[in-house]
């Protein structure tokens, strides 16, 4: 049975699905949340928690993830937010701590469903994790053009400088990509995105931890072949 909220409930009164959007991060690649926070705790001991609530007032996150300020500036504000002020290196391996990896056949996979589908990547990410995820796929996987190679188009929010769950980042990928909002279906972990995407009639897929994306993907191929076979 199809989980909540899946794009083949009620599919008779629903328009094919022609176009899949994936969020990146505990979608596609696997993230550990906590590990940011728990790096940062360790070079900045007690100083930690009144770190972060200036860091988090400051706005500084989001403007980096938009790419309102440079790799440089973001790195200095954070090494100069604590006393004695931190090591660059230290502050970015602490920053790209969050990282677990992705295995290959979630790419295989991604491939197959470019043969049915227009595929797509949205992920509100910056600069110094986008460089990460490059040389991982390099060093890990000896891949250097997975952009191009598994997605018709991919939007960071660095790049585009705007970010989920804002409304205008899902028109400017409609109207970037020439998409129907009700022939494409949306996949991220988090609720308040899926809900924005929502609210323009995109059509969503909550991925909960419970809900196995590699078994998910098998079941867009499996309907796309049954669905050919009609």
């Amino acid at each position: 049975m199809a989980p909540p909220g899946h794009p083949c409930n009620n599919k008779s009164t629903m328009q094919p699905i022609k176009n899949i959007i994936f969020d990146f991060g505990n979608v596609l690649f696997d993230l550990e949340l906590g590990a940011i926070s728990r790096e940062l705790k360790q070079l900045t001991g007690s100083q930690f928690e009144s770190i972060k609530n200036k860091l988090d007032q400051s706005g500084v996150f989001q403007l980096y993830e938009t790419g309102g300020i440079t790799t440089e500036e973001f790195v200095d504000t954070l090494c100069r937010a604590a006393r004695p002020v931190l090591e660059p290196e230290r502050v970015i391996y602490a920053w790209n701590s969050i990282f677990v990896g992705m295995p290959r056949e979630r790419f295989d996979r991604v491939l197959e469903l470019r043969q049915h589908y227009q595929v797509f990547l949205l992920s509100n990410i910056n600069d110094l994790h986008a460089r990460w995820i490059d040389d991982y796929l390099w060093r890990e996987h000896n891949m250097e053009d997975f952009q191009a190679r598994y997605f018709d188009a991919v939007y960071y929010s660095h790049l585009i400088r705007l970010r989920k769950p804002d409304r205008e980042i899902y028109e400017y990928v409609l109207a970037d990509a020439g998409l129907v909002p009700e022939e494409s279906v949306f996949i991220d972990d988090l609720e308040e995105n899926i809900e924005a995407a929502r609210q323009l009639g995109i059509r969503t897929i909550h991925k909960t931890p419970d809900l196995d994306i590699m078994q998910l993907m098998g079941r867009f191929l499996s309907e796309k072949t049954t669905s050919a076979l009609r």
